[in-house]
């Protein structure tokens, strides 16, 4: 017979009172309960708990032998239940999240500090790449929830995406380069043009080289680079032109380290994207975290 652990409770309580009565009443419940929860524990254990005498009830060898067991499940339900009581309050646990590169250079990091302002005892875990790198680790399960640049045709049916922010690409280009010190330009004056690109996996790449071919616009690549700011070290020296987030250039541009010309090219807005399992299947950390990200 399988051993319940409030029968180990009620236990605890009559063997440090020596009475059933009294533990009754800390308990809150009638005697005839406390007796027959004891006589469940004593059919379980297959020997006599307790023996009775004139002023209420002591141990016998075998309630003697299990009082410490019975402590120490006390102690493991006291546990469990603060542990659950901080996670609901959010004094401890992890936040596992995937973020594309602009994401977590341009997006998070103010986001990152609001939430670790008011939840200080979460661990904060991070992990970044491109958008294909990103979704790797979440189907992989490696993280809880994904943060993306570019549009997922299909989704496992256990994931969905979000939409939470919106952004646009801008042609970046050198001071040096002839188009700095144009005030706009058209489609057809990229045609031939030198282009340092994202990697493939990049969401940056995918969307800006759908744009250029809806427009039926021919560029030539340079050089291919890992991360925006690689691309963006090879722009400011000249080598090429580029297609990055308005988000991750705003600081370069105020500097004047890199020109954004205005471009009349429809298809460099995109969306940003929260990927994840349904919000009851994600853990209250994450769950948290969305209400500071939307």
């Amino acid at each position: 017979m399988a051993i319940n652990p409030e029968h180990l409770l009620t236990f605890i309580r009559v063997a440090r009172l020596g009475n059933l009565s009294a533990a009754a009443g800390e308990l809150n419940l009638t005697q005839p309960a406390v007796s027959n929860q004891i006589k469940l524990l004593t059919q379980a254990v297959g020997e006599p708990l307790l023996t009775r005498h004139r002023y209420g009830v002591r141990l016998t060898p075998a309630g003697e032998g299990l009082l410490p067991y019975a402590v120490a499940t006390s102690r493991a339900l006291k546990g469990a239940r603060q542990y659950a009581a901080d996670l609901h309050g959010l004094d401890l646990g992890t936040l596992n999240i995937a973020a594309s590169s602009t994401i977590a250079a341009t997006i998070l990091p103010g986001v990152l500090a609001l939430y670790h302002t008011r939840f200080p005892n979460v661990v904060l875990h991070v992990q970044q790449g491109n958008t294909q790198d990103v979704m790797n680790l979440l189907l992989a399960q490696k993280c809880e929830l994904a943060l993306i640049e570019a549009p997922i045709s299909e989704l496992p049916i256990d994931l969905k995406q979000q939409v939470f922010r919106r952004d646009t690409l801008r042609l970046v280009v050198a001071p040096i380069h002839p188009f700095a010190a144009r005030t706009s330009l058209k489609p057809g004056d990229l045609a031939g043009l030198g282009v340092v690109w994202r990697e493939p996996g990049s969401g940056t790449r995918e969307v800006a080289k759908l744009a250029l071919d809806q427009a039926g616009i021919q560029t030539r690549e340079v050089l291919t680079l890992t991360g925006t700011e690689a691309v963006k070290e090879a722009v400011m020296t000249g080598l090429g032109v580029s297609f990055l987030s308005e988000l991750s250039v705003r600081r370069d541009v105020d500097a004047r380290r890199l020109v954004c010309p205005a471009l009349d090219l429809p298809g460099l807005e995109r969306d940003l994207s929260i990927v994840s399992a349904d919000e009851e299947l994600l853990s209250r950390a994450i769950r948290v975290f969305l209400t500071f990200l939307i």
